[in-house]
This record gives structure tokens, C-alpha cells and sequence, in this order.
């Protein structure tokens, strides 16, 4: 009867810490979610104010990443 009694109790307070959980993780999903939005935003409009600029230096990085990987094969 104890016993019966105490699975119920360990049940009842394992239920209520998995909800706990839920709503935190649903609450750092909606953070995560506005700071990435916003980042983007950010990043797109930093783009389109000079997008030469932003193509060159991603072509630059990728060539010298291209360079460090073919000297490491050698």
C-alpha cells in the first residue's frame, strides 16, 4: 500500500518536472528563435548596402582556405 503509494508520488513528480522541462525548451526555442531573426535581419541589410564587398571577401576567404588545404596534402 506504502509503495503503491510512493510510485504515485515519484510518478506524479517525474510528470511534472518532464512539463517543467518542456516549457523551458519551448521557451529557449522562441528566444533562440527571435535572436537568430533578428541576426539575420541584420546581416541581410548589412549585405545589401554593399553586396560587392561581402562576395569579394567570401571569395578571398575561400581561396586562402583553399590554399591552407592544398598545402596540408602535401
Amino acid at each position: 500500500m506504502e509503495e503503491e503509494i510512493e510510485i504515485k508520488q515519484i510518478s506524479k513528480t517525474l510528470n511534472d518536472m518532464s512539463v517543467k522541462m518542456d516549457q523551458k525548451i519551448a521557451e529557449l526555442t522562441k528566444s533562440i528563435e527571435k535572436t537568430l531573426g533578428e541576426k539575420q535581419e541584420y546581416a541581410e541589410s548589412k549585405i545589401n548596402e554593399n553586396p560587392l564587398a561581402y562576395v569579394a571577401g567570401a571569395f578571398v576567404g575561400g581561396v586562402i582556405i583553399g590554399y591552407i588545404m592544398s598545402r596540408g596534402k602535401s
